[in-house]
């Protein structure tokens, strides 16, 4: 399955020559002129890797970057005409992964790309040792292989869908899954983007699960974006 990038960059020139490189080495690339669209793809998309120029205009491609990086470890390389010290310190500190400045030679470009998605290969191999099997965090137990959930050693009873999802926030635990992915993970790529439905069998979790639902002690809302559970025990 081919990696997904979204590049997110105003200069409509730029944004092109990048798209054409990755297109050619095989990737599934995204393209945006302005962060409040691209920031709707990242959280739709759910991507591989975002490369972005975040100073045009600069307060906002900075926020743009501490946005996702409040609820995703999504690398991100970011390419900046701007080559000073300071810049590349803002951008690292807003939370980027990465910086190259402009104009970059395309080789370069590539290997960082590969680095990023080697890193992320090695953190989810690092993971899945636990979460291939089961998934256990301060009484709850979600054992992947026999469908089965309990909390305080008692086997609670999901519905088919509860199940589901439980199961896809605890194998992505740590990270936020923002409603559309869950949505299409659950009810496939054409569902519509009510979230109704969603938000009913998270409420019907919560009242299974949660001793005070309204406190989230296992399933927690990330507003406007989507939902996390914290990483197993």
């Amino acid at each position: 399955m081919n990696k997904k990038i979204i590049i997110i960059d105003t200069d409509r020139r730029s944004r092109h020559l990048t798209e054409k490189l990755l297109i050619k080495s095989n990737f599934k690339v995204f393209t945006s002129n302005n962060f409040k669209e691209g920031y709707n793809i990242v959280s739709n998309i759910m991507p591989d890797i975002i490369i972005i120029d975040p100073l045009y205009p600069k307060k906002e491609g900075l926020n743009f970057i501490k946005s996702v990086r409040d609820w995703s470890h999504c690398p991100i390389i970011a390419l900046s005409q701007n080559g000073t010290e300071r810049a590349a310190v803002e951008i690292i500190d807003a939370g980027a992964d990465d910086f190259i400045r402009k104009p970059y030679f395309s080789d370069e470009l590539l290997a960082r790309v590969r680095k990023c998605i080697r890193n992320t290969q090695l953190i989810d191999a690092a993971k899945g040792s636990i979460q291939d099997s089961h998934y256990s965090y301060n009484g709850l137990l979600v054992k992947f292989d026999s469908n089965s959930v309990f909390l305080n050693n008692t086997r609670i009873h999901l519905t088919k869908n509860e199940f589901k999802i439980i199961s896809l926030l605890c194998k992505n635990a740590g990270k936020v899954l923002t409603y559309d992915y869950i949505m299409k993970s659950i009810w496939g790529p054409q569902t519509s983007n009510n979230t109704g439905i969603l938000r009913v069998n998270i409420a019907n979790l919560r009242k299974k699960l949660e001793p005070e639902p309204q406190l989230e002690k296992y399933i927690f809302t990330e507003n406007g974006v989507g939902y996390r559970v914290n990483e197993s025990q």
